[in-house]
């Protein structure tokens, strides 16, 4: 018992590097991949399109990924869709030297899918790692710290890279580190002891459904800190590529700093409650970004990343708590669906507030205009306590 105990301890400390590699590697490209394809002259209204169908692929990987974890065990889910992620990431970079986009995106489509699975299964993971709700907030903010880290050197290095050796090289190089960090997910303690069937039976779950069906808003709102702020910045501000990278060196940094301290602030409070706090952050964070340039870029960041600190461990709490155990992959899954699909929506509503305005307070003011819906319907579905969640919420 006491060695299990250990190798537990020793997982819980691994898991923020976990976090760290597997995103830097992503994190080098994934801003860049909207502007790759504007800038090659794919029209913006299109490259909205293909995250839309990148979105879908990604729902789908959230839902094998997780399913398969309750079969398979989460550590042979996480390895094999780990390189799987790579070798896409080096084919994608190859794919630059073919003409036209084809290529590129069905290698885009095939990284996702396994990318999408390998954060089911690691998302599911960390859960399991948490006995109760604060063990839970713990995990996944030491999970976020990792993956922020990876978040606040990759879009720099990534940007350098570009700038100096290509696209192509710089997605060979995501690849191979993708590859690499695999191994990590070997000395993870695999904790699981039950195995579950793969099935779809989650979609029967009514009152899971119900409960993180404000998330399709929340997520979409919050995706506009995405290619909706890459496309604003670099083109309609005028921000060197390179430069932009210090908009994320500033986020992964403040999550790195503050999501601990912030986790323990977070212990035993209303879940519903502090994620609507966080999204009125995120709210604020974007009115400072329509004052444009590199500075307002930079302390709207600030604000925003306050509001991710709270609403990315506590999101996940919530889906955790909500979930069944035997199943948790499966209801993950389901839920990482919803997260990434509602992030590619907004991503697409983002690319038609970019097309359809010019004024700077008219795009973040809609924008905004998403995040406080999402707060009412939050409240809405979720602030009536059913007697079996009291202890959840």
């Amino acid at each position: 018992m006491q060695k299990e105990a250990s190798e537990y301890r020793r997982s819980e400390i691994l898991i923020p590097f976990v976090g760290l590699f597997r995103t830097f590697a992503i994190a080098l490209i994934s801003p860049y991949l909207g502007l790759a394809l504007y800038r090659k002259g794919l029209p913006l209204p299109y490259v909205g399109l293909v995250y839309v169908l990148l979105a879908v692929v990604g729902a789908i990987g959230q839902l094998f990924g997780g399913a398969a974890s309750d079969k398979l065990g989460r550590r042979k889910v996480m390895v094999f869709s780990q390189v799987g992620s790579g070798f896409a990431l080096v084919l994608m970079g190859i794919s630059f030297i073919i003409p036209g986009y084809f290529v590129f995106v069905i290698m885009s489509l095939i990284q996702t899918f396994f990318g999408s699975s390998n954060m089911a299964a690691f998302n599911a993971y960390v859960g399991e790692l948490g006995s109760d709700q604060n063990g839970m907030i713990r995990g996944y903010s030491r999970m976020r710290i990792g993956i922020n880290v990876g978040w606040a050197a990759g879009p720099l290095i990534g940007g350098v890279l570009i700038g100096y050796l290509g696209f192509k090289i710089t997605w060979i190089i995501s690849g191979l580190i993708v590859i690499a960090s695999s191994v990590l997910f070997l000395f993870l303690k695999a904790k699981q002891r039950f195995y579950s069937n793969i099935d779809l039976s989650t979609f029967k779950d009514i009152g899971y459904l119900k409960n993180i069906s404000p998330f399709i808003l929340i997520y979409a709102f919050i995706a506009q800190f995405g290619l909706t702020l890459t496309i604003y910045e670099t083109v309609n501000m005028n921000v060197p590529v390179s430069l932009y990278g210090l908009i994320y060196l500033l986020n992964g940094a403040m999550v790195a700093i503050f999501q601990m301290p912030m986790a323990k602030m977070l212990y035993s409070k209303n879940i519903v409650r502090w994620i609507e706090y966080g999204i009125l952050f995120y709210i604020t964070g974007f009115l400072v970004y329509a004052f444009g340039g590199l500075l307002f870029a930079l302390l709207g960041t600030c604000i925003t990343t306050l509001g991710e600190n709270i609403v990315s461990p506590l999101s996940m709490t919530y889906a955790n708590l909500l979930s069944k155990q035997e199943k948790r992959g499966s209801y993950l899954g389901v839920f990482g669906m919803v997260s990434s699909s509602s992030r590619s929506l907004g991503s697409l509503y983002g690319s038609f507030l970019l097309s359809s305005f010019s004024n700077s307070f008219e795009i973040w003011g809609l924008a905004d205009m998403l995040g406080a819906v999402s707060i009412v319907y939050f409240s809405l579905i979720n602030r009536p306590k059913k007697p079996s969640q009291k202890s959840v919420l």
